[in-house]
């Protein structure tokens, strides 16, 4: 039986069946949200409530129980 991976963005819940996979860069974990990759801004989880930036093409080793926070990049229109 294969290990289950399931990592936690925006406080949702991804697995296997959502496009989770072992290893996954930035802007595939801001796609499971929603949002592009362009427009995405990706935390890790470090440490309780803290976190760090991750690159859009970075590769990440994913692991059970991940934590990661995309929000988008604020856009002033005019």
């Amino acid at each position: 039986m294969q290990n289950k991976i399931e990592i936690t963005v925006n406080r949702r819940r991804f697995d296997g069946s959502c496009g989770v996979t072992s290893q996954m860069t930035a802007a595939e974990i801001a796609g499971l949200v929603g949002i592009p990759a362009q427009n995405a801004i990706v935390e890790r989880e470090t440490a309780r409530n803290a976190y760090e930036a991750v690159s859009s093409d970075a590769q990440i080793a994913i692991e059970a129980g991940m934590h990661f926070l995309v929000t988008r990049h604020f856009v002033m229109g005019g």
